[in-house]
């Protein structure tokens, strides 16, 4: 079905992304294409659909035979309406202003019959129980319910075969179980081929068929149930015995109330707190205003109503930057937090601004690229990295800051199991230090080993605050 040969990729400045990959694909079979973050499973996909080099630059060599045609170099148009796919950064998909554009535009593309529009429209958005959504902007939905959009606008041109690229990294847990159980369906009654890209091994175990490694130097097919019982044996998280935080408020949320519009109720009367030496999770449905409410807390958004105090001092009283050398977000896309034009640059930026000395800087920074695991990559250009890389960017050039409260919108997203425990090490370590760490996730087995308590909102509302082992069983689906 999907066949390529001695496969090579390099960009600007002769950087090689990998060399002479040669993998198959099957018919009618679900492949888990995986390997470390940044070994440039993206990058493929990308190759396979003609973004690269069509719509970005890259020089390829070797060949991607599809039924029995090289289509190496020859563009997206040449393969548009039969290979779909899903990008890992939603917001770099979606270029219209609601939900029904956005999957009419594919359509439109296609030369779809307008009179068949509403109902193929209608189908789809069924499927993937997003139908409600079908009037929004774009703009206001959440991560996950974009990924979902993107993930009905591929859908709706009936491709042979689907690219998923991290289809399910901004999702909660029971809308995960539901894409995999499309995926299946898609498989088993629509006779459909799929390459998935994806970390979540344990969820997508029981419908993957085939398993590719991939790494920059060579890629190969593996044996599957081998494949799994390794990474299961290896992806018990790191825990830490810690002090028990105190009752200190560090931050503070007290009703808040807050609208995109008179028809959109987005928070409604929502209290918490958060506590001096504490890590805590806010979890939630798709859509229940976790990033709305990350954004209201770093005073990036003005509530309705209601009250934000940062260790007791109202947010409106606190100039910028001020709230800045206190308080950091980390936020759900990295690509929202780059302003510089290399790695190094990011990373010194919010130092410089602290007019820290020249060799400081040097050796901080030098420092912070080593752990994050980003030294090879000190002089790329912060939006030509990988997903994971970036959200190793985006979270580095925040901790280097040494705020007394860190907020971390996904934090997991795009990373593969090892640079995840180093990650989640070097949070414990800040946390040891006196930082405070309110996460925002849908990783429940992270919740369940590192956070000290949970915040659960759903429809706007805080449905539970307390321990994550106190928490209702159903509460995660």
């Amino acid at each position: 079905m999907l066949e390529i040969k001695n496969l090579s990729l390099s960009f600007q400045n002769n950087y090689k992304v990998f060399q002479n990959i040669n993998i198959k694909v099957k018919r009618n079979k679900v492949t888990l294409l995986t390997g470390k973050s940044g070994c440039g499973k993206s990058s493929l996909l990308m190759c396979i659909t003609g973004v690269i080099p069509d719509i970005i630059e890259g020089n390829i060599s070797g060949e991607i035979i599809y039924k029995g045609e090289n289509i190496e170099n020859k563009g997206v148009k040449t393969v548009s309406g039969e290979i779909g796919y899903m990008f890992q950064d939603p917001d770099s998909q979606l270029c219209t202003f609601t939900v029904e554009d956005e999957i009419a535009f594919g359509l439109e593309n296609i030369k779809v019959d307008p009179s068949h529009m509403d109902n193929i429209i209608d189908e789809v958005l069924d499927r993937i129980g997003i139908k409600h959504l079908k009037k929004r902007q774009l703009n206001q939905l959440s991560g996950g319910e974009k990924q979902k959009v993107a993930l009905a606008s591929i859908l709706a041109l009936d491709p042979e075969v689907i690219l998923m690229d991290e289809p399910t990294a901004n999702l909660d847990p029971k809308s995960t179980i539901e894409i995999i159980n499309l995926i299946k369906d898609l498989r088993d009654n629509f006779g459909k081929t799929i390459l998935i890209v994806e970390h979540k091994i344990d969820e997508f175990s029981e419908i993957i068929d085939d398993v590719i490694w991939f790494e920059k130097d060579q890629a190969k097919n593996i044996d599957k149930e081998s494949f799994i019982q390794s990474y299961k044996s290896e992806s018990t998280l790191p825990t830490v015995n810690k002090k028990q935080s105190n009752k200190e408020k560090v931050l503070e949320a007290k009703e808040i109330y807050f609208a995109y519009n008179k028809y959109i109720n987005v928070l409604k009367n929502v209290s918490f707190s958060l506590y001096k030496g504490e890590i805590a999770a806010i979890i939630g449905p798709n859509g229940a205003g976790k990033s709305t409410l990350s954004k209201i807390l770093m005073g990036l958004l003005k509530v309705e109503k209601g009250n934000i105090l940062i260790k007791g001092r109202n947010i409106r009283d606190i100039n910028p930057r001020e709230l800045g050398e206190s308080m950091g977000l980390v936020f759900q896309n990295p690509e929202h937090q780059f302003i510089k034009m290399t790695v190094e640059k990011e990373m010194a930026l919010s130092l410089e601004i602290r007019k820290q000395n020249s060799e400081t800087i040097k050796n901080t920074v030098d420092s912070y690229l080593s752990m994050f695991d980003l030294d090879d990559h000190r002089l790329s250009n912060p939006f030509s990295l990988s997903q994971g890389q970036k959200r190793r960017l985006s979270t580095a050039s925040m901790m280097i800051n040494g705020q007394s409260i860190l907020i971390l919108d996904e934090p997991t997203y795009g990373q593969d199991r090892v640079n995840l425990k180093e990650l989640i090490n070097l949070l414990y370590k800040i946390n040891s230090q006196g930082t405070s760490i309110l996460m925002i996730t849908h990783d429940m087995d992270m919740v369940l080993n590192c956070c000290d308590r949970v915040i659960q909102l759903e429809n706007g509302e805080v449905k539970y605050e307390g321990s994550p082992k106190n928490m209702k069983e159903n509460i995660f689906v």
